[in-house]
Parts: C-alpha cells; sequence; structure tokens
C-alpha cells in the first residue's frame, strides 16, 4: 500500500495482521512443552557425547567410540525445535533465507515502513542482495553455502510481503536500477487509496464482533493449511480456464499499446490473477475440492484489475511511464558521455536498441528533453541543393548538474 504520512497506514495494517501475530503465539504455546523436551533431550545427549569425547581425547577404545557413534546418529535424528517464527519486519536477505529455511519454506515480510527496501539495496553489506526475494516470489529453489555455518537448500520458497510505504519511498526504489533492472519492483502488486486527510472522524464505529470473530477464524484456518507439508495441487475448471484464456489474450494486446509503460509489472499480471484466483478458492472451498470454478476465476480478475489499475497509477505517478522512460534513457547516455552538442544521427546510434529503431523514433524524446530544458534543438539552415544538415543537439550545462530527471 502506498500512501502519505497521517493516513494511518499503521493502524489498518495492525487491524489486518493481528491474528496472523496471535495465531504465531497460540501455536508456540500449544507447542512449548514438545519444544522444552526437545530441548533437554538433546543437551542430555550433548553432555554424553562432550563427556566420550574428552574420554577418548588420550587413549582409543571401540566400545566407547561406537556408543559415541550411536550418541551422534540419535542427535542427528532429533532436530532442534525452536518457537516458530512465521513473519519478520527488519532483516536482512541472510537472515530472511534462514527465517525462510526454518518456516519449511513459508514466510512472509510484514511493514509498516520502506526500510526493508534500504537492506535489500544493500544497507549493512554494502552490496544489494536480492536473490532471496526473486526466489522466494517464484518459487525457484535456494541453496545457500557459507563457511562456518550449515547449508541451507529451500526446495519450494513461498515469501510473501505486506508492506505500506510512502510515496517518496516508491520513488527511490523505482529509480534503482539494481532493483529495477532484476524485476524486484514488478513482483509488487500496489494499492494507492485516495486521501482521507481532511474527511477523518474523530470517532469511528468498532467492527462488528462477528465480522472479526469471522476474520479470525478465516486466517487461523489459512495459516492450519499453510503449515501442513503436504503439497497439493488445484486445478482450473474447464470454464475458468476459457475465462482467464481469453483474459489472457485480450491482456497481451495491452502490453503492445497501452501497457508498454509498466510492460516489467504487466508481463507477470496474468500470473498474479492466477495466484488470487488459488488463494480465494482456498479460504472458501471444501476440504479436497482442488478445482477452481469460474466464479472464483471472475472474483480473480476483477480483483486483478483493480491492482492493474493501482499499478498503472503508481507508475505513471513516479514518473516511470513510457515517454519519461525514454527521456532519462537518452538523458543518461547523454550524461555518461558528457557531452556538450552532438548531432541527432549520432545521438540515434548511441541510444538505438532498446527504445528506438529508427533514427525519427528519437525525435519525441528530443522534443519532451527541450521542452523541460534540458537541451535545445537546433535546426539545420535550408539548402536548395544536397541532403538537409542533421538537426544539433544543444545540452543544458546546468540539467547536467541534476542527479536525476
Amino acid at each position: 500500500m502506498i500512501a502519505s504520512p497521517g493516513e494511518r497506514k499503521s493502524s489498518v495494517m495492525k487491524d489486518m495482521t493481528k491474528y496472523l501475530y496471535d495465531y504465531e503465539h497460540d501455536f508456540n504455546e500449544s507447542h512449548a512443552e514438545e519444544i522444552r523436551a526437545n530441548k533437554q533431550k538433546r543437551e542430555d545427549l550433548e553432555r554424553q557425547i562432550a563427556g566420550l569425547q574428552k574420554k577418548l581425547e588420550n587413549k582409543r577404545n571401540p566400545q566407547m567410540e561406537n556408543e559415541l557413534h550411536e550418541l551422534e546418529t540419535q542427535l542427528e535424528q532429533i532436530p532442534e525445535m525452536k518457537p516458530a517464527r512465521f513473519f519478520a519486519d527488519d532483516c536482512s536477505s541472510e537472515a530472511l533465507t534462514s527465517l525462510i529455511a526454518s518456516s519449511h519454506g513459508i514466510f512472509s515480510v510484514i511493514s509498516t515502513e520502506g526500510g526493508i527496501f534500504d537492506i535489500m539495496a544493500g544497507r549493512y553489506s554494502g552490496k544489494a542482495n536480492l536473490d532471496v526475494w526473486l526466489k522466494g516470489h517464484c518459487g525457484d529453489a535456494i541453496r545457500v553455502d557459507r563457511m562456518g555455518r550449515e547449508p541451507e537448500y529451500i526446495p519450494h520458497p513461498a515469501l510473501s510481503a505486506i508492506l505500506s510505504i510512502q510515496p517518496s519511498v516508491l520513488d527511490e526504489i523505482m529509480s534503482n536500477t539494481t532493483m529495477n533492472g532484476r524485476g524486484l519492483i514488478a513482483r509488487f502488486l500496489y494499492s494507492t487509496p485516495p486521501s482521507r486527510i481532511g474527511t477523518r472522524v474523530f470517532r469511528t464505529n468498532p467492527i462488528p464482533p462477528e465480522v472479526d470473530a469471522a476474520y479470525k477464524n478465516l486466517i487461523y484456518q489459512l495459516m492450519v493449511q499453510g503449515s501442513s507439508e503436504a503439497v497439493q495441487t488445484v486445478v482450473l475448471s474447464p470454464e475458468a480456464e476459457a475465462l482467464i484464456s481469453d483474459y489472457f489474450e485480450e491482456h497481451e494486446r495491452f502490453l503492445i499499446g497501452e501497457g508498454q509503460g509498466i510492460a516489467d509489472w504487466a508481463c507477470k499480471y496474468i500470473g498474479s490473477v492466477l495466484r488470487i484466483a488459488g488463494l480465494l478458492h482456498l479460504a472458501n472451498c471444501e476440504k479436497g475440492q482442488l478445482e477452481i470454478p469460474v466464479t472464483v476465476m471472475r472474483n480473480a480478475i476483477s480483483i486483478g484489475k483493480y491492482f492493474l489499475a493501482h499499478a498503472m497509477y503508481a507508475y505513471s505517478m513516479m514518473g516511470t511511464d513510457l515517454s519519461i522512460q525514454k527521456a532519462r534513457f537518452v538523458w543518461g547516455r547523454l550524461k555518461k558521455k558528457n557531452v556538450r552538442t552532438i548531432k541527432r544521427s549520432d545521438l540515434f546510434q548511441m541510444c538505438r536498441g532498446k527504445f528506438f529503431k529508427k533514427t525519427e523514433e528519437i525525435q519525441p524524446t528530443l522534443d519532451l528533453l527541450a521542452g523541460d530544458g534540458y537541451i535545445r534543438i537546433e535546426e539545420p539552415e535550408r539548402s536548395s541543393v544536397g541532403r538537409p544538415a542533421d538537426m544539433l543537439v544543444v545540452i543544458n550545462p546546468e540539467a547536467m548538474k541534476l542527479e536525476r530527471i
């Protein structure tokens, strides 16, 4: 969720997630005795192993060696139990990987601030580490081997994130070339609700008890399903498959038209709609019902359209529509070459590829930059004979001092 300060993001997030944390607390309370027994048994075995190892330091004893081997085998067969963690807020990518591994591959990050993006970008390590976020979203296996630590292998990670941030944070992350270039920004679903400042009321009606109870019951039900190690595959009914197939074709046409400005996000959009359909189905279906009906798919598409509209707004709000992307691309090339004047044809060759296939395609971008004062375009003098001279692009030296456009 993207909202300015004072929009009560924290209180809304607290109401939404309180039963997630309650479930974590209740889960650990119900397993407290089991965790204590596990700890005691492991400590007893570790003491016995340490005692035998000390006795074997000075002399060899085959009987003791066999006993030591048996104790070590017993210890390996009793995995360490710790209080469960299902959620985190402020954690490094390395710590997050360990938390996912200890939670059987399923984990969430819930935060009312944007500091997690600073950590991703390398606030403490000096280097961006996005692998756990990228792989956790698409379910690619995570293998980590570090000196002095046990290796971690997560075959099917499932990482979720619920974040509420300010528009300034969104601006920072969307202008981060590493996060944008590797597709991290395109993996989030955006919600930019209209501001309520100026229309807020001091006293609000509480959530009805029956609604609150139903919400808690649903959250607990979903958490129990998520903690199960048994994997089940849901499928689309023929009608649901036909509906999403038609919508996919409609969306493909959108991608080569209005959707070009958010192509990185929009290319993952149909996959997001399918995920939403799966979640809706799990929240409402009877146990063992693995076929997603067309009504659920229709609702998923409606929710998906909400996120599509808000993504378009978020991208345009932060100046990431296609025209601005092109302008930033051209300006970046000019700054990198540190030129003061350049022919349009030479500039086209410098920028040829992703955005521009022909020389004339760069002209609207030059007009945009000229209109904002970054460059001046000097038209060539007309000549009655020969090929007309190329126009000249003159760069504003003061604009060169700016960090970004």
